[in-house]
């Protein structure tokens, strides 16, 4: 299996970054368990169709922002391209209702843009850095709704400060709480606070796959103790933190170690 990740240094760019997955043998499958990611993703797929076991889409899918985990199963010889967009970007882009499609897909080509973007992606063997600002491009150019600056704001200081509460990261910024979460509902299809739970699930599954033990854990995440760790964490991810370190689900478990290129 090889990993590409293509990470976009513009922080005002619609996506945040582009993987490429591609199978090195043919007797290969992955089963990829699907984190609650926080980011809705375009999903094409690249030489072979319906590379999703059990699922009719031809092409590609527009995938909606996961907040629990996932099982997708791809076929043997599978290859696909995975955009991961902002948290807004759903409704940007499209203008869906995200609430609606939260822990769901839908088929890219019902879309314009995935006419654009399978034009670019049909005829190509393996994702080159031009391909993917050409991919970039195409969707910038499809923003249809407007987001709100307290929206931006919010994800910009989550990915900048420590994982504490949504009035601590709105504190010191002067925007008002239910301001952010009207439009933070409407424009990511969670609430603040929701998100930033997401947030701090990744960033404790980092923390997982590293082999932290758990009560450094639990002290650096502020749970009350272990049963408060793991409870919270169960209610994202339907198992245990040891559960999920036993059965090798964590993404680190599952991907060959990428190579990153800043685009």
């Amino acid at each position: 299996m090889k990993v590409q990740i293509y990470k976009v240094k513009n922080p005002n760019s619609y996506v945040s970054e582009i993987v490429e997955i591609k199978s090195d043998l043919a007797t290969d499958t992955l089963t990829h368990f699907v984190p609650p990611f926080g980011s809705p993703e375009i999903i094409l797929f690249i030489g072979e169709t319906h590379q999703i076991k059990n699922v009719s889409i031809t092409n590609g899918l527009i995938k909606g922002l996961y907040n629990i985990s996932q099982k997708i199963e791809f076929k043997p010889k599978y290859h696909f391209i995975i955009i991961r967009l902002q948290p807004y970007g759903l409704r940007q882009l499209f203008n869906i209702n995200t609430s609606e499609l939260n822990n769901s897909v839908i088929d890219i080509q019902v879309h314009q843009i995935g006419e654009a973007l399978l034009n670019i992606t049909k005829s190509i063997d393996k994702l080159e850095v031009s391909t993917a600002k050409n991919l970039i491009n195409i969707i910038e150019q499809f923003s249809i709704y407007p987001v709100s600056t307290s929206t931006k704001i919010f994800i910009k200081n989550t990915s900048e400060t420590k994982y504490t509460t949504v009035k601590d990261i709105i504190f010191e910024r002067g925007t008002g709480i239910r301001t952010l979460q009207r439009n933070f509902k409407k424009e990511v299809g969670l609430t603040p606070k929701e998100y930033l739970r997401i947030k701090r699930l990744n960033a404790i599954e980092q923390k997982l796959s590293q082999n932290v033990n758990v009560f450094e854990i639990i002290s650096d995440f502020n749970f009350t103790d272990q049963a408060h760790f793991i409870k919270d964490f169960k209610q994202l991810r339907n198992i245990t933190p040891a559960e999920i370190v036993k059965r090798k689900l964590l993404l680190s478990d599952q991907l060959t170690i990428p190579d990153v290129i800043t685009i």
